[in-house]
């Protein structure tokens, strides 16, 4: 985290989500149980239909519009969950009636089924709440050390700053570890979007990312050895703009290979990262080959201590044998 959070924005962040929910139970009551049954079929029919167009349509529709390939999905699944959620909204409300159509015991029921119904779909709302505020938080802390390789100063990033303020405000205490676990992306999610961008601003990280044993073996395979001398690549590199690499036929076919995809799959990213940013060890030193072992302070200790390979014993004079003469 490189912004501290701030209890009173946390306060605030529970006041508003507080609000909300008050609001969607007052709003349940309004339009009834049938209503409120149908507002949280439209929201789950949304996501369904939302999820499975962004997965079928995503690629066609970067082949005949100008929307970026990676954004394609997002924008044809939000498109068409948008199109659901309105269509079962206004179905519902033409032929079903409110709380306030229905009178005595009738119109008690429907109000508190209602209510129910309101409090549910504003717990889901929050709860995908909690997800974007997570993630536009990484999105800031990702920009913000983008600033800072590009040698901007903090101070020029204040959407980025106050995004990042409200995720670490959301994330304080005990509460905040809570809400961390009831978010349904994991927290490695949100920590690896400001790793990537620190591991791709450092040349030594970079290197170090591209050493590690699993990415070796996918280094190896024939698909990423071609496309890594590919003079494509070097392009994007150097624009910063990796979409037209969607449409290469190196990564066409990588994308087509089982193999490689299972690799990819099960690729652990975060300990990838964790490596590569890892302070790197300083080098031990060693003494070169030519010293002689005479100046070493291990020899001069055993020349105090009387060792044979000590001055001391090498200067005395050895005792003369006696030698006859033929």
């Amino acid at each position: 985290m490189l912004l501290d959070g701030d209890p009173q924005w946390q306060r605030y962040l529970f006041y508003a989500a507080t609000a909300f929910l008050i609001w969607e139970v007052w709003r349940g009551w309004r339009l009834g149980a049938v209503r409120g049954l149908l507002r949280l079929a439209a929201l789950f029919c949304a996501w369904i239909a939302g999820t499975t167009t962004a997965g079928a349509t995503g690629t066609v529709l970067a082949f005949f519009s100008k929307i970026p390939p990676l954004l394609a999905p997002a924008v044809a699944g939000l498109t068409v969950a948008i199109g659901v959620y309105i269509g079962i909204s206004l179905i519902s409300g033409l032929l079903f009636k409110t709380t306030l159509d229905h009178s005595g015991v009738v119109r008690w029921g429907f109000g508190l089924g209602g209510a129910v119904c309101g409090v549910l779909y504003g717990l889901l709302i929050l709860w995908a709440g909690i997800t974007m505020i997570r993630g536009l938080g990484a999105l800031g802390e990702f920009r913000l050390v983008q600033a800072r390789l590009e040698g901007k100063t903090d101070s020029q990033e204040r959407a980025a700053l106050f995004l990042m303020k409200l995720k670490a405000s959301l994330e304080l205490g005990a509460t905040g570890q809570t809400l961390r676990k009831a978010d349904p992306l994991p927290t490695s999610f949100y920590d690896n979007i400001v790793k990537i961008s620190m591991v791709a601003g450092n040349q030594m990280a970079l290197e170090r990312f591209c050493q590690y044993p699993p990415t070796l073996k996918i280094i190896a395979s024939p698909h990423i050895a071609a496309l890594l001398q590919d003079p494509d690549l070097e392009k994007a590199a150097n624009s910063r703009n990796i979409f037209p690499l969607i449409h290469n036929k190196h990564v066409q076919a990588a994308l087509n290979d089982p193999q490689l995809v299972a690799e990819f799959k099960k690729f652990p990213l975060t300990a990838a990262l964790n490596y590569a940013l890892e302070p790197v060890a300083p080098p031990r030193h060693v003494p070169p080959p030519g010293n002689s072992p005479r100046n070493s302070p291990r020899a001069a200790a055993q020349g105090r201590n009387g060792s044979p390979k000590s001055p001391a014993f090498s200067n005395t004079t050895a005792p003369q044998l006696p030698v006859s003469k033929p």
